[in-house]
């Protein structure tokens, strides 16, 4: 089995997939999410000094570097990515049948990931321009729905949601750069192993608190050895884009840092009950279906499903990464490529039109 192939999945979904079983739908543990700030100006600097396309390219080698690094951490505490969403990512720690084992592995991920940033606080481009990158990260811990959703003839996505992915999302609204701040939930599980600092509370009365650093040392607990052979190569290709997998296969990946015209669609939809409706992943899945039906009638890609405190949003894109000779007369020259280690396609640029 490629590696590269399998960088598509979360980490937990390999392993579960090598022991021929399957995740169950409801989870206890943790999440965490860390949101990169500093790659817009990091972007523009790369563009003025280098141009569009050797910009694009310089940058993906950057991100690239930056979130390798964040995902060894989260892996090296037994974490998960389950998803992006433009300069951030959210990951899994389950509690596997200890209580609080998640939210531990979850806040001493986020301080090492911290750690890790360092090395990223002042880039210097290849012209000289300084530019600085830095994270914010926040953590809730409780009971979360996990879903696999999509058409496997097109892709299937992964997705956690619940009220502890609300509260997740609400913290980190709160959160500053450079802080890992926790949901109460998470405070309540962690008294014992983080030293609180400051307190901020949000609108609507919840108060959250930064963590100022661990009391005790939370063990590192890395994934075991994975056994690829016992992976199926078919049930791995339903996680790739049609057009992605095609040109890995074919040991084109650098295609993954054109330039391309594109353009992006955010469309938010409501009324599942992801806690308490037993159908939610039911209901989820046919939607999810129905809207990748429709978007390929169109020519475009459904790319990222994220679900938060301001409801569930899908990230559909036009251009990319299908290109259509037609698409300079769309009035778009946005900057996109592909993040090898992110899995997803981000812009590096903003539309004119916009």
């Amino acid at each position: 089995m490629d590696d590269n192939l399998l960088a598509y999945l979360p980490m937990d979904r390999r392993h579960a997939m090598a022991a021929g079983r399957s995740l169950p739908h409801a989870a206890q543990g943790a999440a965490l999410f860390a949101d990169i700030s500093g790659f817009t100006p990091l972007t523009e600097a790369l563009v003025r000094e280098l141009g569009p396309q050797r910009g694009a390219e310089e940058l993906t080698s950057y991100i690239n570097r930056v979130y390798d690094a964040l995902i060894d951490e989260i892996h090296r505490w037994r974490g998960s990515v389950i998803a992006f969403a433009g300069d951030a990512v959210t990951c899994w720690f389950d509690d596997a049948d200890t209580p609080g084992l998640g939210a531990q592995r979850a806040v001493a991920a986020a301080f090492a990931m911290q750690a890790a940033m360092d090395a990223f606080a002042a880039i210097a481009t290849p012209f000289g321009s300084v530019v600085s990158l830095s994270m914010k990260a926040a953590v809730a811990a409780g009971p979360v729905r996990r879903f696999l959703v999509g058409d496997p003839a097109v892709r299937v996505i992964d997705a956690i949601a619940g009220r502890t992915l609300e509260r997740l999302a609400a913290a980190e609204h709160e959160a500053a750069r450079g802080e890992v701040i926790l949901a109460p939930c998470a405070v309540e599980q962690l008294a014992a192993v983080v030293t609180p600092g400051a307190a901020r509370t949000a609108e609507d009365g919840r108060v959250f608190h930064v963590a100022a650093g661990l009391r005790a040392e939370i063990p590192a607990a890395p994934w075991p050895p994975l056994d690829t052979s016992r992976i199926d190569p078919d049930a791995v290709r339903t996680w790739l884009l049609a057009s992605v997998y095609t040109r890995l296969q074919r040991g084109l990946g650098e295609f993954l840092a054109e330039l391309r015209p594109t353009v992006a669609l955010f469309l938010r939809f409501a009324g599942i009950d992801y806690d308490d409706d037993p159908a939610a992943g039911a209901k989820l899945d046919a939607y999810i279906r129905w809207v990748q039906t429709v978007v390929e009638t169109y020519q475009g890609t459904l790319i990222d499903l994220n679900i938060g405190d301001k409801g569930s949003y899908i990230y559909i894109n036009f251009g990319a990464p299908r290109y259509h000779e037609d698409n300079d007369a769309c009035g778009h020259d946005c900057s996109w490529h592909w993040h090898a280690a992110r899995s997803t396609w981000t812009s590096s640029s903003r539309c004119r039109s916009g």
